[in-house]
């Protein structure tokens, strides 16, 4: 079943790739549209746009999802219930090309609610207590996501009855504002992070789906298209610089004391969302979009090659327990370095391309230096948690003769290593033949130096030292494990929010409306 979907994917891959490949080199636009019905004058089209963002989009989707199908074999072999997994693995896949594809604001609110509803069945996949609470906290949270995208509709509908993103109209301070908000708890922007790091209770596979290209970056890619609508508010984007500022700021602060280690890729992944939204506030479309391509391919090569590790582990995830890694996984361990490499943004991998642009032409924006300042603060946390994942993976470690070890399927380690290889070539590619139209800036050298100084020095840092700070205090590390009490608090407020909510509509339905008309008729 695994390969059959494997197969059916991946020549939804190779048909995307050749469409998005001549769609790009003949600068062409192909936009589909099929009248359902029309009512007071009003058609209902469902419409699709294809240019080369969307396109290019699809393909890293569909590539990661096809790896996954094949990871999920591997990894979900002693479970059951695999092919309702399987299944709503594909809905989940299917949902997120009809947000990236859909044209109609009103049938994109159909992959919208999908990705919410559905990433909540995956998450209470293993039904423990902690599953169940990370999948109601997020539901929860997406619901509001989902109230303020049936509000923007209405909202715009009023201004144009044609749904469709191709409209003249001149946006409302309203709809823009529902609009960003909207697209902020789907991408975890602050205040609505916590229920991140909350969703790895899901399995492994679908971690590197959803963290990676899927559910988290639907809210950005979803700014990026309606970009013309949101930057005629300049101070709404002001205001998104500085919550996604604060977002990747609050990220990196929490991974240095967080000891999980698909929670720290979860924060991690946060910190790149925000640094993706600082980029497209401050007016970087192109280079958001390509960072956001790039950071997908990564993060969900990490994702997998940690799993590969973990089940070596017994399933452990204390990333203290990462140790002799190189050991007993060697090729997993070698593609989590190249993964690790992106990460970090050593000069000529693609993380590098998309990453050192950004923080070259920050330079030329009109932000303040504390904003500058901020964002190599960011930047030296990213450094922080990755040289923790390469110096626990070195450690010796007192259990290791005792490890019983599972060789991956060659398939498996194949699909990997083509991901690899894509993810190295992927940013060098992207500049010589998809914005090859773009003309980049030349900076200083001062400021072209600045990130792999910093890398250097914490790299010699670190080395030197022979060890990783940590904090031992169980107050702290609680503190910064429940993300500053935001958990917490969110928690509580959207749980009082949803009872009270629930309570005053049975009180005045129930006890109200139905109670006076029944005694009305009787």
């Amino acid at each position: 079943m695994h390969m059959i979907w494997f197969t059916i994917l991946f020549m939804l891959f190779t048909f995307a790739l050749i469409l998005a490949t001549y769609l790009t080199y003949m600068s062409q636009t192909v936009y589909l549209s099929f009248n359902i019905f029309s009512l007071w004058n009003v058609d209902m089209n469902v419409s699709f746009y294809l240019d080369f963002m969307s396109l290019w989009f699809t393909v890293v989707v569909l590539l990661i999802s096809s790896v996954v199908m094949v990871y999920s074999y591997f990894y979900m072999a002693p479970y059951t219930k695999s092919v309702y997994f399987l299944w709503l693995t594909n809905l989940f896949i299917l949902s997120m090309l009809i947000v990236i594809n859909m044209s109609n604001l009103f049938f994109l609110m159909l992959g919208w609610d999908g990705l919410g509803l559905i990433s909540f069945f995956l998450i209470v996949y293993y039904q423990n207590q902690s599953s169940i609470t990370s999948g109601m906290f997020t539901l929860l949270m997406n619901r509001i996501g989902d109230s303020f995208f049936l509000v923007t509709i209405m909202v715009f509908f009023y201004s144009s009855p044609v749904l469709s993103m191709h409209t003249s109209l001149k946006p409302s301070l309203l709809m823009v504002v529902l609009m960003v908000l909207t697209f902020m708890t789907k991408s975890a922007i602050y205040p609505f992070s916590p229920w991140l790091p909350l969703a790895m209770a899901a399995p492994t596979p679908i971690s590197a789906l959803v963290h990676s290209s899927t559910l988290v970056t639907a809210g950005l890619y979803l700014m990026m298209r309606y970009s013309y609508l949101l930057y005629s508010s300049y101070y709404l984007m002001k205001l998104l610089l500085i919550l996604s500022l604060f977002t990747s700021f609050y990220a990196g602060m929490n991974s240095i004391f967080e000891k999980d280690m698909k929670k720290l890729i979860a924060l991690s992944t946060l910190s790149h969302l925000g640094f993706i939204g600082m980029a497209f506030s401050v007016g970087l479309l192109h280079l958001s979009f390509f960072h956001l391509l790039t950071h997908a391919l990564f993060k969900s090569l990490l994702f997998m090659t940690m799993g590969d590790i973990m089940i070596n582990l017994n399933h452990a995830q204390d990333i203290r327990y990462l140790s002799s890694g190189m050991a007993y996984t060697p090729m997993s361990c070698t593609i989590m370095y190249v993964s690790l490499l992106n990460l970090l943004g050593i000069p000529n991998m693609s993380g590098y391309f998309s990453k050192d642009l950004v923080l070259e032409m920050m330079n030329y924006s009109n932000v303040s230096f504390v904003v500058i300042f901020m964002m190599f603060l960011n930047v030296f946390f990213t450094y922080y948690y990755t040289y923790q994942l390469f110096f626990y993976s070195f450690q010796p470690i007192k259990v290791f003769p005792y490890q019983i070890f599972h060789a991956p399927m060659l398939l498996h380690t194949l699909c990997l290593f083509i991901m690899m290889a894509s993810t190295l070539v992927f940013g060098f590619f992207y500049l010589s033949h998809i914005s090859y139209m773009l003309v980049y800036l030349p900076v200083p050298m001062a400021v072209k130096v600045i990130p792999p100084v910093l890398n250097l020095l914490v790299f010699s840092m670190l080395y030197l030292n022979g060890k990783m700070f940590t904090s031992n205090s169980p107050l702290l590390n609680f503190y910064f494990s429940n993300m500053m009490f935001l958990s917490n608090v969110m928690m509580t407020t959207s749980s009082n929010l949803y009872y009270n909510m629930s309570f005053m509509l049975v009180k005045s339905t129930e006890m109200g409306l139905l109670n006076f008309y029944l005694n009305g008729f009787t």
